[in-house]
């Protein structure tokens, strides 16, 4: 380009330049600039669905309790502005649920209503137990469906030293009435609990139940180890394809045909004795079953699968079931306080609950008399050579020894307090 032309094109630019400069208004000629206003849309607050028994309780009061003694249905109600004619309703319909009737004081019940304008009972959940819950629909047409909490199940180990019994041992770790049972149960026939000597040990492998995170009970022992006079006894459960049962390293069974505690909690109060005074006859008159203490309405458990050949009441032997098991053996279960929902001629299986501890018929305190007939005659249980259940043979076994490799590697990571102190006590010797 010449220098010519660019000298016009920049006189052209600074012009125009000068003109916009001179054209824009200055100092108190400048517009005022108004605010826009602009529209921000309110986003609602999003509330999560509160769910309670499988119902939303958002739109609910919520009064949670527990029944009192002599409490009735229409005592939780009434105060809700439920009729009498709704109440009478839901104790009819109840029956064929779970009856409102049936509430135990103690147990825990839980009442959603609204407020406004008045107090008015939308739904009653009663928990019969820390797992089930009755939800009674109270609002609309009325409906009763049990309901069922989700259990978590957490595998739990545990090492304990004897001191003074199994039962202290146990708790004093931690563990609760129900696993020493269990433990009772699994050595029941291995090793006599009288003969314990401090210094034994055991490790535990169970599975605990949880709700909410809380303990709701055992479920079952997965492994275990019993040191008893320097002797161990292994313990494995294992299912063969025809249901759970303990067995030792090698595949025998640790279970006889029989249990050895039909009763939970127990302990052994008197014993088989042809010679003993009776303490309500006052006269010395044979007592040909084995007596085990327990406190009332501790369950009672079928020894054995059989079949229920006699259930009834007598002076002598008050609440009694009999269990027809074989050609050979029949047992009895004296001074229930009840019975549970079991008929007669109906098939049991073994650890079945038919009863509950009593102290019906002849009975001081409360117990299970528990009788053991051969043949038909009454013979001392715990001196009877019970069989055993059937050993794991062939395939069963060689999938059984995987498991035990698997469950010796878990006990023996079970951390033991003693053998640390046991160690130290070592080297403190010259």
């Amino acid at each position: 380009m010449s220098k010519r032309l660019v000298g016009i094109v920049g006189g052209v630019i600074v012009a125009t330049a000068t003109i916009l400069y001179l054209a824009l208004p200055t100092g108190d000629d400048l517009p005022e600039i108004q605010p826009v206003e602009v529209a921000v849309e309110q986003v609602p607050e999003i509330i999560e669905p509160e769910y309670r028994f499988g119902i939303e309780v958002n739109d609910f009061e919520i009064l949670e309790g527990k029944i009192k003694r002599n409490q009735t249905f229409a005592d939780l109600l009434l105060p809700y502005n439920v009729s009498r004619q709704d109440i009478y309703a839901i104790d009819r319909q109840s029956k064929a649920v779970f009856s409102v009737r049936n509430f135990v004081p103690g147990r825990k019940y839980t009442i959603l209503y609204e407020d406004q304008p008045e107090k008015k009972a939308a739904y009653f959940i009663y928990e019969p137990t820390p797992m089930d819950y009755v939800v009674y629909q109270l609002k609309g047409s009325i409906d009763i469906t049990m309901g069922e909490r989700e259990v978590e199940i957490v595998e739990k180990t545990m090492a304990g030293r004897i001191q003074i019994s199994l039962d202290h041992s146990i708790k004093q770790e931690g563990g609760s009435s129900a696993l020493v049972s269990a433990m009772a149960d699994l050595y029941g026939w291995q090793i006599d609990p009288r003969t314990l000597q401090k210094g034994d040990w055991f490790k535990i492998i169970y599975e605990d139940r949880l709700i909410n995170g809380e303990s709701i009970g055992i479920g079952k022992i997965i492994g275990a180890e019993f040191n008893h006079m320097k002797n161990s006894y292994m313990a494995y459960a294992h299912d063969d394809g025809t249901g759970l049962n303990y067995y030792d390293e090698v595949g025998e069974s640790m279970q006889k045909a029989f249990m050895r505690y039909p009763v939970e909690f127990s302990r052994i109060s008197s014993r088989y004795n042809p010679a003993r005074f009776h303490p309500v006859l006052k006269r010395r008159t044979a007592h040909l079953g084995t007596d085990f203490a327990a406190g009332k309405g501790t369950p009672i458990k079928a020894a054995s699968d059989g079949i229920i050949v006699n259930k009834g009441y007598t002076k002598g032997n008050g609440n009694y079931i009999k269990i027809k098991h074989n050609g050979t053996y029949t047992t009895g279960y004296l001074h229930m306080s009840k019975f549970a929902r079991v008929k007669q001629g109906q098939r049991v299986k073994k650890g079945q609950i038919i009863g509950y501890v009593g102290k019906t018929g002849l009975a001081t305190g409360y117990h299970l008399c528990f009788r053991f007939w051969k043949r038909g005659k009454q013979v001392d249980f715990l001196k009877e050579k019970l069989p055993a259940e059937k050993p794991l043979k062939g395939e069963p076994l060689l999938k059984f020894e995987a498991v035990v490799q698997l469950m010796d590697k878990k006990l023996d990571d079970i951390p033991t307090a003693w053998a640390n102190k046991d160690i130290s006590a070592l080297a403190d010797k010259p």
